[in-house]
């Protein structure tokens, strides 16, 4: 019975190894550079890891593309604290300003997970700041988020969770989801958190995600200047299957093969 418990023990001990653990990683853009207008960076945030871990692009209608309004006013896309999103002080994030010629303009963003991770990653979550409306003369546009969707490791595609808040609102299902601000929201200082968009993908195994900015069929034809913020990005790397130590396991299964069949023997 002891030896029975021990190689059950040591069975157990090499899963833990093989499978090993992955802590949650952030992509912070407090501490990441964007040049100013760049529409493509890749990150190296994994000290577990050599080489870049993420890569966010962004693309679609960039043509559109405009300077923040917070100082300096530097072109878009861009890393700068122009929005709180209800937090003490103005949070970096990365931020899009447009000026739309229409609804059917958007701007694309994906987010790229490394290869190297090769079970993809999960508990995926980040937080849109300012997806809200204005209809003053002059300020005329409705903030919208859609076509928001993750691609799993076997090629799925994973619909989000998104939790709105009350100067926004989500409309549709699964991959359909469409967010629409319904209120205009100060970008700085109290009620800041007003317009905040937070998706996730949970539990998904994902390899990818994306999501397009545009302008919500509320508007007049020709929207004004509108700009978002995307916060930092969660996730955690699935463990993966230490290789040197897959051959261990085929050895100790086989010794518990012949264990089990001594055991009958003996009875």
């Amino acid at each position: 019975m002891l030896a029975r418990f021990s190689l059950l023990g040591a069975i157990a001990l090499l899963f833990a190894t093989i499978c090993g653990s992955s802590n949650a990683l952030t992509l912070n853009w407090g501490s990441e550079p964007w040049a100013a207008g760049s529409l493509q960076n890749s990150f190296d945030i994994d000290p577990a890891r050599a080489g870049n871990d993420v890569t966010v692009t962004v693309s679609g209608n960039t043509s559109v593309l405009q300077p923040e309004l917070a100082a300096p006013n530097p072109m878009t896309p861009v890393v700068a604290a122009a929005f709180q999103g209800g937090a003490g002080a103005p949070q970096n994030s990365l931020c899009i300003a447009t000026n739309f010629a229409n609804q059917s303009q958007g701007i694309t963003v994906t987010v790229d997970f490394s290869a190297q991770y090769t079970q993809g990653v999960t508990n995926v979550s980040f937080t849109i700041f300012d997806v809200d409306f204005s209809s003053a003369s002059g300020n005329n546009y409705q903030d919208q988020i859609r076509s928001i969707m993750a691609v799993g490791i076997d090629g799925s595609l994973i619909a989000p969770t998104i939790t709105t808040s009350v100067n926004n609102v989500r409309s549709g299902t699964g991959l359909n989801q469409v967010v629409n601000g319904i209120t205009s929201t100060v970008d700085t200082g109290p009620g800041s958190g007003n317009a905040n968009v937070t998706i996730s993908f949970g539990n998904a195994a994902i390899r990818s995600f994306t999501f397009t900015y545009g302008s919500g069929t509320g508007t007049v034809p020709d929207p004004t200047y509108q700009h978002i913020g995307m916060s930092n990005v969660d996730f955690t790397p699935v463990p993966e299957m230490n290789p040197a130590f897959a051959a261990s396991l085929s050895c100790i299964a086989a010794m518990l093969l012949v264990f089990r069949h001594n055991a009958r023997h003996r009875k």
